[in-house]
């Protein structure tokens, strides 16, 4: 098998620290033969600047989390086919999202690890965008032993990231196994007992960034909980960057604390159908606009 190249080549010019550059070479033209492994390998995995918001480790990411496991029902403009997940990343970036999450699907509208229905998506959505992409390998939607290990093992387009659940079975293996085919990593850490898999797992370092998404209803006990979760993983990869973001009622003053932390953050349909003001959102888009105007505030006249 030659080496992994990314699929519809683009240049994209994007501030990032360049200790966290996440690089590799690109090696000849796009291959298209469905057979070779395609990996968007020359888009740098770094953080986009926001004006008047600086993080951590220099540059806020603000990344749009577009579907999730959400479907119509929920909201008549979540996107679900390759087609309308390109449409509406372009739309997101466009609004200020500098990477870009998803839950790829089936026809039927399923969440799928299946490698047709990732290529599909993410050769879709590089038709549009010059941005990062991840996908999810959540259990949920292959709870059987060593399943998602094989999907993983199976995709022939690879995503620039993947987010892993630390609390979820055989976390650390498909992490392994991410890194080895040169897909980053979003750890993801939902408990203090998920931070500390993830301590103990010797991949921390290897790691594109921590994800703290405390799924408390409440903002009290979310607080509390990322709280739990920063003294597990203090001192701990220190360097890897950390995004923070909440869920439902928790979506806007978990994006408002993950600002006055430093942390890199998201939004988007998967984390929350509403704006701030409690207004049903008409898109991904606007989520994404109204998030980039709390991170970047004007400067006062």
């Amino acid at each position: 098998m030659g080496e992994p190249v990314r699929l519809g080549q683009r240049n994209l010019a994007v501030a990032i620290n360049p200790h966290h550059a996440r690089e590799a070479q690109l090696s000849g033209d796009p291959i298209h033969d469905p057979g070779q492994v395609i990996h968007q390998a020359t888009v740098p995995l770094g953080h986009v600047t926001l004006p008047g918001a600086m993080s951590q480790h220099g540059r806020v990411l603000l990344k749009a989390c577009l579907n999730g496991t959400r479907g119509r029902a929920e909201h008549p403009m979540c996107p679900l086919n390759p087609e309308e997940l390109a449409e509406d990343g372009h739309a997101a970036v466009r609004a200020g999202a500098g990477a870009l999450h998803i839950h790829p699907r089936r026809e039927d509208g399923a969440e799928t690890l299946e490698a047709s229905h990732v290529s599909a998506a993410l050769r879709a959505m590089r038709d549009r965008v010059s941005v990062p992409i991840g996908v999810t390998t959540g259990e949920w939607i292959l709870p059987g032993p060593s399943e998602r290990l094989r999907a993983v093992h199976r995709w022939t387009v690879l995503p620039d990231f993947a987010s892993v659940n630390f609390h979820e079975p055989e976390a650390g293996e498909i992490a392994a196994a991410l890194l080895e085919r040169g897909v980053g990593v979003e750890a993801g850490t939902w408990t203090p007992h998920a931070a500390g898999l993830l301590a103990r797992s010797g991949l921390a370092d290897r790691c594109l960034r921590f994800l703290f998404e405390p799924m408390d209803e409440t903002l009290a006990a979310a607080t509390s909980t990322v709280g739990a979760i920063e003294r597990v993983l203090d001192g701990v990869a220190p360097e890897v960057p950390r995004l923070l973001h909440g869920f439902e009622t928790t979506a806007w003053p978990i994006l408002d604390l993950a600002e006055s932390l430093g942390y890199d953050t998201r939004i988007g349909l998967e984390d929350t159908v509403r704006l701030p003001d409690g207004e049903l959102a008409a898109d991904n888009a606007q989520l994404v606009r109204t998030a980039a105007a709390r991170l970047a505030p004007c400067d006062p006249q």
